[in-house]
């Protein structure tokens, strides 16, 4: 019984990671770089999706909680060697296109993007906003953990 409990909490953190993941598709879908995206796996005993956004553990996210997670999530994927330190080969993946975004985010012009910087520039530049205003249904300015999954399942289906 014990074992079942655990598989179902295991699932349950799995979909609310496949959740926020989505919702950062959906705010970066005009992003090329960005569509392949995939969530990671979770630990075996570690937190997932909704779990691992919401940083003071209130049960909700918050505009910051959010946009952080996605930056992370972000980071996270393009920084290759995983160093926390994003160059602009990493974060262009060679496409010229996208170097004015990379500068954008290197705050201090030294050629690499901490994950500090592109933290404060989600923040200030409202990475989370179209989420939050499409997610939040009761308009709360947070959210909570069946307004994600609802938002989910509107742009992807029912969690698996």
């Amino acid at each position: 019984m014990k074992r079942k409990h655990q598989n179902t909490i295991r699932n349950l953190s799995e979909q609310m990671r496949r959740a926020v993941v989505a919702l950062a598709l959906a705010a970066l879908s005009a992003c090329a770089t960005n569509k392949n995206l995939q969530p990671k796996q979770v630990a075996e005993n570690g937190p997932g999706g909704f779990d691992a956004a919401d940083a003071n553990h209130d049960g909700k996210l918050s505009r910051n909680e959010a946009s952080d997670f996605l930056v992370n999530e972000i980071f996270n994927s393009r920084d290759a060697n995983h160093d926390g330190r994003m160059t602009q080969e990493e974060w262009t993946g060679g496409d010229p296109r996208l170097i004015a975004d990379f500068k954008k985010r290197d705050a201090n012009h030294d050629g690499i993007v901490t994950k500090e910087e592109a933290i404060t520039y989600g923040r200030a530049h409202g990475i989370a906003n179209k989420i939050m205003k499409e997610a939040d249904t009761n308009h709360d300015g947070f959210l909570e953990r069946n307004e994600v999954q609802a938002y989910y399942a509107s742009r992807e289906g029912p969690p698996r």
